[in-house]
C-alpha cells in the first residue's frame, strides 16, 4: 500500500480532527521484537478474533466497521494522539487546517472515559455558548456519552449547518449541569484579532491554522498604521489557543526574533530529526517589549511559540501553566481509505528541554478568575490516557534564564479582587489577565525609555 506522509502538532480533535500539515518520509520497519513469525502469528490470532466476531456477535456487524474500531483501538492504546481517519474524517481535518469548516468550534478529547473540553475557538458557537476548557461534556442531545469513544462523540456532535444540538456539561463546582443549546455553523476561524491599547498593540491568535502568519504580520502592519508607527509594546495573546500546524508555529516565533533557535524535534528515526532557527531580520516588531498571555488552552503550536520568545529572552510570559503537549505526530495518507496519524517524535525547546506534561512555566503568575464556584478544572496533556512521561525524568524542568521582571510586577495579584467583574477574554474592564499585561507592558516600555535602565 502506497503511503504517503505528513507533520502535524496540536492538542486533541477540533471536533474530532486535529490540524495536519506536510513533512518527513515513512518507515515501515518493524521493531526487532516483532519481526519474524512471531508478528504473524499475532495477526493470525487478529484474524480468529475478527472471524468469530463476524460470525457469532450477536447482531451482524459491517467488516469495515470491525477494522476501523480495531485500528483506533490499536492506535489509541500507544497515545491520545495517533489515531486511524476514515476519507470523511482526513476530508474535515484538511478543511479545518484552511480555517474554514463547518461544526461547533470545539476542541474535545477523552480522559478516564468523559469528553472533555480542551479549547473552544473564538467566535464559533462553543464560544458563543460559554463552554469553557475543561468542560466534560455528560450527555449529546439527552443521550448520555459517558464510556463513548472519542470517535463516537464527535460524530454524533458533527450535522449539517444550520441544525440544533444540545450538550449537557459538567463544570467544576458548578452542581447542576449545564444545558447548552448550539447551532452547528460554518465555522471561518479569524486567526488573529488586533487592537490599540493607547500605544500598545495588542494581538490575539486563536490558532495556527494555515494563514497564521500571515494574519500576524497584517495585524503588527495595521497597528502601526492606526498608531501612526508609534506602537511602542505588544502583547501576544495565547490563551485558548489548541495549536495546529508546526510551520505556522515557527514562523509566527521568528515575527518576533531575530536569531536563535525556535524549536527541534528528535524521533526514533534520524529523518525526524529537525531544528528550526530564526531568521535574520525577521522581528516585525523592531525589538518592542513583549508580553505573551498563556493559559491552560495553549497547546502544542502555542506552546512552541512561547517557548521560544521566553527563553530566547524576547518576551515576558504571564498567565497560567500552559496544556503539555510536546510531541510530533505524521499523516500518512492511504489513497481510497482515510489516514493515519502517528505520534513520531517529540519537540524540544531551545534550551533542549521537552514541555511533555510540564506546559510552559509562565514568568509571571496570573488567573483569570478568584477560586469559587466559576473555577473549572484544569485538563491537561499528562491526564490524558497513555500520555508520554516527560523524557528527562525529572519532576519539574529546571527554569532557563529569562528577562529580568520590572519593578511593577511585584505589585501583579495572582487573582483579581472579590468584586471583579464575570470574565469576557479580551476585554480589559472584565479580563484581569489582560489588564495585568497592559499594566506589565507599559512598565516595560517606560523602564526601556528610562536612561539608567539601559
Amino acid at each position: 500500500m502506497n503511503l504517503r506522509s505528513g507533520l502535524m502538532v496540536a492538542s486533541g480533535f477540533v471536533l474530532g480532527i486535529c490540524f495536519g500539515v506536510l513533512a518527513p518520509t515513512v518507515h515501515g520497519a518493524l521493531a526487532d521484537g516483532q519481526k519474524g513469525s512471531n508478528t504473524y502469528q499475532q495477526l493470525s490470532l487478529f484474524g480468529d478474533v475478527f472471524e468469530r466476531v463476524r460470525a457469532d456477535y450477536v447482531t451482524p456487524e459491517p467488516a469495515s466497521k470491525l477494522v476501523y474500531d480495531a485500528l483506533n483501538g490499536m492506535l489509541a492504546g500507544l497515545d491520545p494522539h495517533s489515531a486511524y481517519m476514515n476519507e470523511q474524517q482526513y476530508a474535515d481535518m484538511q478543511a479545518e487546517t484552511s480555517g474554514h469548516f463547518g461544526g461547533l468550534g470545539l476542541e474535545v478529547t477523552e480522559t478516564k472515559g468523559l469528553i472533555t473540553v480542551i479549547s473552544p475557538i473564538d467566535g464559533t458557537p462553543a464560544a458563543k455558548a460559554g463552554i469553557k476548557p475543561g468542560d466534560m461534556i455528560v450527555a449529546i442531545n439527552k443521550k448520555p456519552v459517558i464510556g463513548w469513544s472519542l470517535n463516537k462523540a464527535v460524530n454524533e456532535m458533527r450535522g449539517p449547518v444550520g441544525s440544533k444540538i444540545t450538550l449537557t456539561i459538567k463544570r467544576h463546582d458548578v452542581h447542576k449541569p449545564i444545558i447548552a443549546t448550539l447551532i452547528r455553523a460554518t465555522i471561518h476561524v479569524k486567526a488573529v484579532k488586533s487592537k490599540l491599547y493607547g500605544n500598545i498593540g495588542y494581538i490575539r491568535l486563536a490558532s495556527f491554522a494555515q494563514n497564521a502568519n500571515r494574519d500576524i504580520h497584517k495585524a503588527i502592519v495595521h497597528l502601526k498604521a492606526e498608531s501612526h508607527d508609534k506602537v511602542a509594546g505588544y502583547i501576544l495573546d495565547l490563551r485558548n489557543n489548541p495549536g495546529g500546524l508546526l510551520d505556522q508555529g515557527v514562523d509566527v516565533a521568528n515575527d518576533f526574533l531575530n536569531s536563535g533557535e525556535i524549536v527541534s524535534t528528535h524521533g526514533r528515526h534520524p529523518a525526524d530529526d529537525s531544528v528550526w532557527y530564526a531568521h535574520a531580520n525577521g522581528d516585525l516588531t523592531k525589538g518592542a517589549p513583549l508580553v505573551v498571555m498563556i493559559n491552560a488552552g495553549t497547546a502544542s503550536a502555542a506552546e512552541i511559540v512561547t517557548a521560544a520568545l521566553q527563553q530566547n529572552r524576547r518576551a515576558i510570559v504571564l498567565g497560567t501553566r500552559s496544556f503539555g503537549k510536546g510531541s510530533v505526530q505524521t499523516i500518512f495518507t492511504i489513497p481510497g481509505h482515510g489516514a493515519l496519524r502517528l505520534t513520531t517524535a517529540l519537540y524540544y525547546t531551545p534550551s533542549g528541554q521537552s514541555i511533555q506534561d510540564y506546559g510552559v512555566q509562565p514568568d509571571i503568575v496570573v488567573h483569570e478568575a478568584q477560586k469559587s464556584n466559576d473555577r473549572f478544572p484544569i485538563l491537561r496533556e499528562a491526564d490524558m490516557p497513555h500520555a508520554f512521561h516527560n523524557p528527562s525524568g525529572l519532576k519539574a524542568p529546571p527554569l532557563p534564564p529569562r528577562i529580568p521582571l520590572p519593578a511593577v510586577a511585584k505589585s501583579i495579584a495572582t487573582y483579581p479582587p472579590s468584586n471583579w467583574p464575570k470574565f469576557k477574554i479580551g476585554n480589559p474592564a472584565t479580563d484581569y489577565q489582560l489588564q495585568m499585561a497592559l499594566k506589565l507592558a507599559n512598565a516595560m516600555i517606560a523602564e526601556r525609555r528610562t536612561p539608567a535602565s539601559q
